[in-house]
């Protein structure tokens, strides 16, 4: 064999060096990559945490000022509701001075102002949305009537309201009482008696 044949050991292992060199250099520049993105992602997570904590700030900020805004408007909405509520009071601690005095009224003057008083409120209170529930003569609805008790009468059709015991009210369409009722029902039919035969 001749030395050209088998080759420099000396030149290929100059050239396995360069080789090496040069793969170390590579892995050297994508370890460098990998680094630089890994510290941009660091970089714009730090920069989404940041920005999620302020939302999040911002959002309790937010439902506290709704919080305080409702109960600012609770609040103004049964003042004015208690400013409209203050003429009946009045009236009903005048009625019931009189009532202790010597001077004794009719009943039918008391029944009059009774009558207005409670006018009074009634109109106070419907132009707040409270609206009373229609009962008596109307057919059972389990929305708004609560049946207390049944009647036999063949006079009205079966399952009508035959009697209001308690007032129902809705608030602005929202039953929030139900009427309490009596209710009719068929008469039972009497069975037959079956004579005994002996």
């Amino acid at each position: 064999m001749t030395e050209e044949a088998v080759g420099n050991p000396d030149e290929e292992k100059e050239r396995e060096h360069e080789d090496r060199k040069d793969r170390i250099d590579e892995l050297q520049k994508q370890l460098q990559a990998t680094i630089k993105e890994r510290n941009e992602n660091e970089k714009k997570a730090a920069e989404y945490l940041d920005r999620l904590k302020r939302l999040q700030a911002d959002m309790e900020n937010i439902q506290k000022i709704a919080r305080r805004q409702v109960e600012t408007v609770t609040s103004q909405a049964s003042e004015r509701l208690l400013l409209k509520l203050l003429p009946s009071i009045d009236a009903l601690r005048q009625a019931v001075k009189i009532a202790g005095s010597a001077n004794s009224l009719q009943q039918d003057e008391i029944v009059v102002g009774l009558k207005m008083l409670q006018k009074q409120l009634a109109e106070v209170l419907e132009s707040e949305g409270l609206e009373e529930i229609e009962a008596e003569g109307k057919p059972l609805d389990p929305e708004l009537h609560e049946v207390v008790s049944y009647v036999e009468t063949d006079e009205s059709p079966e399952n009508t309201v035959l009697e209001e015991v308690r007032k129902g009210y809705t608030l602005n369409g929202k039953v929030i009482r139900t009427s309490l009722v009596v209710v009719s029902k068929k008469p039972k039919v009497p069975e037959p008696s079956k004579a005994k035969t002996r």
